[in-house]
C-alpha cells in the first residue's frame, strides 16, 4: 500500500490506547491494524504506550516485528512512545492521556494528534496547535458500563463533550454512535466503523492446549466485565446436553467477585482460558462451532468482525450495536434473557445447513463491510481533508 498519489506523508501520533502490539483490548487492535497500515504508506506514526505495559528483554524478543534496542522502540515501523502514568482504576488513562497530550502538542512536529476513546478525547485541548489536525475516534460510550460510579460517569459525560468539541474531526465507529455525537453535541461524526483480517488458513495446534477438537466448541472473546453479560451465557449453556465445550477468552484485571461467581456457575465443559492474542486466538475463531456475544453494552464489538471474517455464524444479544455489526447474517436473541439464548443455541447447534448459510454471509459481510485496508483508506482522507480545512481557515 502506499499514500494517496501526489499527496506528502504525515506525521501521526496516536493517544489514549494501552500500547502495541494489541494485547488488551478492541481499542488496541482498532489503533495497531490503522498505525501499521499507515507506515506501510509512507507516514510516521507515533503510538503512545503506557509504560508499565512494556515488555521486558525476553518478552520483547517473543514478538515478530518488535525492535526495542536503542531509544526507539517500535513494532512493525510504528514508533512506540512509552510514558508512565498513575497506576490506580481512575487515574491510569488520565494522567497517561494528560502527560501525552502535551507532550504531542509541545515537543514535536505532528500534523495529526489522534485520541482513541471518549476519556481520552478530553485532553484534546492540551494538544492543539497551529496547522495541527485533532481527530477523536469514539469506540463506545464508556460511561454506561456499571463499573463506573456516578462521579466517574460524570466526568466521562464531560470529557465526552470536550473531546467532540475540542477536535477538529470526530469519528464514530457505529451508526448508533454517530446519532448521538449528532444529537447530544451537535457535532457531525465521520462514520468509519472497526475492521478485522482473517489469516486464510490458520491452524489447529493451540487447540489442543486446552483440549479441544476442531466445531467441539463455542467461543466468546473478550473483558470479562458484567457488562458483556457472561453470566447469562453460562446459564444458557448449562442447558444445552452434550460434550459441546463453551470457551470463555479474556481476564479481568484487577479480578473481582464477578469472575469468582461465573467459575461457581461453570461446569466441566466451560473452559476460561485468560488472556489469549495472535495465532493461538486466530484458531479459536477459526475452529469454533458458533460465536456468541451476550453482551448489553457495545460500541462496534472487534470479536464480532473477527469472527464473522472467519466465516463463523455468529449469535448476538440484540442491542442496536450488535444489530449494526451482524445485520442479516447473524442470529439475535433477546438480551440478558438465558432462555432465549439456550433456545437459539440449540437450533444452530443442531441444524448444520444454518450454520453454514450464516457462516458464509457473515463472511461476506466483514468483507464488505469490515476491511482495514477500506477503514486506513478513509482515516488517511479524513487527515487530508480536515488539514486543507484548517489551512483554508488560516488555523
Amino acid at each position: 500500500m502506499t499514500r494517496r498519489t501526489g499527496m506528502r506523508s504525515l506525521r501521526v501520533a496516536m493517544i489514549g490506547q494501552k500500547g502495541i502490539p494489541a494485547r488488551y483490548g478492541g481499542v488496541e487492535t482498532h489503533v495497531e491494524a490503522v498505525a501499521t497500515r499507515l507506515v506501510e504508506r509512507g507516514h510516521e506514526v507515533w503510538v503512545f504506550c503506557r509504560s508499565r505495559l512494556r515488555p521486558d528483554a525476553a518478552a520483547a524478543a517473543e514478538i515478530e516485528g518488535y525492535r526495542s534496542e536503542g531509544s526507539a522502540p517500535a513494532y512493525r515501523g510504528v514508533r512506540l512512545a512509552y510514558r508512565p502514568s498513575i497506576p490506580t482504576k481512575h487515574l491510569d488513562a488520565a494522567t497517561h492521556t494528560l502527560l501525552c497530550a502535551l507532550e504531542a502538542g509541545r515537543l514535536h512536529d505532528f500534523d495529526v494528534v489522534h485520541f482513541h476513546g471518549i476519556g481520552p478525547a478530553a485532553f484534546a485541548p492540551f494538544a492543539k496547535g497551529p496547522g495541527r489536525a485533532i481527530v477523536s475516534t469514539f469506540h463506545a460510550l464508556d460511561w454506561r458500563q456499571v463499573k463506573w460510579g456516578p462521579r466517574a460517569k460524570k466526568l466521562l459525560r464531560r470529557g465526552e463533550a470536550r473531546g467532540a468539541r475540542a477536535s477538529d474531526a470526530v469519528i464514530a465507529v457505529s451508526r448508533v454512535m454517530q446519532a448521538h455525537i449528532r444529537d447530544t453535541h451537535g457535532v457531525e461524526a465521520e462514520h468509519i466503523p472497526n475492521g478485522a483480517s482473517a489469516p486464510a488458513q490458520p491452524g489447529q495446534g493451540a487447540l489442543a492446549r486446552w483440549g479441544l477438537a476442531p466445531e467441539g466448541y463455542l467461543l466468546t472473546v473478550g473483558r470479562i466485565i458484567p457488562d458483556r453479560e457472561i453470566h447469562t451465557l453460562l446459564e444458557a449453556f448449562a442447558g444445552v446436553e452434550g460434550p459441546l465445550r463453551l470457551v470463555v477468552v479474556g481476564s479481568e484485571q484487577p479480578r473481582t467477585r464477578y469472575s469468582e461467581r461465573l467459575e461457581a456457575m461453570a461446569d466441566g465443559r466451560v473452559v476460561f482460558t485468560g488472556e489469549v492474542f495472535g495465532p493461538a486466538l486466530e484458531e479459536l475463531y477459526r475452529h469454533c462451532l458458533v460465536y456468541v456475544l451476550a453482551s448489553r453494552v457495545e460500541g462496534l464489538p472487534i470479536t464480532v468482525c473477527e469472527a464473522m471474517a472467519h466465516g463463523r455464524p455468529v449469535l448476538l444479544s440484540d442491542i442496536a450495536e450488535n444489530h449494526e455489526v451482524g445485520g442479516g447474517s447473524a442470529v439475535y436473541f433477546k438480551c440478558s434473557d438465558s432462555n432465549a439464548l439456550r433456545d437459539q443455541l440449540r437450533v444452530l447447534i443442531e441444524d448444520e445447513g444454518r450454520r453454514r448459510e450464516r457462516g458464509a454471509a457473515a463472511r461476506e459481510r466483514a468483507h464488505r463491510h469490515y476491511d482495514w485496508d477500506d477503514i486506513t483508506d478513509r482515516i488517511e482522507s479524513l487527515y487530508y481533508r480536515t488539514l486543507e480545512a484548517r489551512r483554508r481557515d488560516g488555523r
